[in-house]
């Protein structure tokens, strides 16, 4: 398909400038907002954090909403705000992410799915007093986010997915590996990105892949 606008939206967890060298990359019009929420309700201020800049870009439609980590289960609710502004979403693409789920499952239920013993070790560790978890993210985050019960997704998806893998494990996502299979096994179709694969490149790919 040839989109109107790709939007890239970071992971909570990421630098708000993740996806700014791909951004500069894709042969599409691109936007690429920073999402962030510093309090509860982590979830809904970081879909407002997003869709505020969307709005004010004014985005051609259709829409392909690409998402990383931990933005993965928040992308249904960030386009639901482009659909009700009357932008129609042509694709999702998430990028070594968790998934949505049925019901409204926390991060750290998502993270225990994919990885037991790391959910495990965060709840331990976020229980101390002012912890945030993982220590090596660039936006490490507390036992609020991780527990937070997040927007759920009826009647979703409503346009094709794809979802890229790059391998290994994420920090608070587990291994990209787990969320393939889920992808797979949704009839999704899976790209791998491999050690000398250029990621913008491959997104560029499996955009125009997408059927519409």
């Amino acid at each position: 398909m040839m989109p109107g606008t790709v939007v890239l939206v970071p992971a909570p967890l990421d630098p708000v400038s993740a996806w700014a060298d791909v951004a500069a990359r894709l042969p599409y019009d691109t936007v690429a907002p920073s999402g962030s929420a510093e309090r509860p309700p982590y979830a809904v201020g970081w879909v407002a954090s997003v869709a505020g800049p969307l709005h004010a870009a004014a985005p051609r439609a259709p829409l392909v909403v690409t998402g990383s980590g931990t933005a993965g289960p928040l992308l249904p609710a960030l386009a639901r705000t482009q659909r009700a502004a009357g932008r129609r979403i042509g694709g999702y693409v998430f990028v070594d992410a968790t998934l949505p789920r049925p019901g409204a499952p926390s991060h750290l239920d998502l993270l225990r799915a994919a990885d037991p013993g790391s959910a495990d070790a965060a709840h331990d560790a976020l229980h101390e007093s002012g912890a945030v978890w993982p220590r090596d993210a660039g936006r490490p985050r507390d036992h609020d986010f991780w527990t937070e019960r997040l927007p759920p997704a009826p009647d979703w998806p409503d346009a094709p997915c794809v979802y890229v893998s790059t391998g290994g494990v994420v920090p608070g996502v587990g291994p990209v590996d787990f969320w393939a299979r889920s992808a797979r096994s949704r009839g999704w179709p899976v790209r791998a990105v491999g050690a000398g694969d250029d990621l913008a490149a491959v997104l560029a790919q499996v955009i125009a892949d997408l059927p519409g």
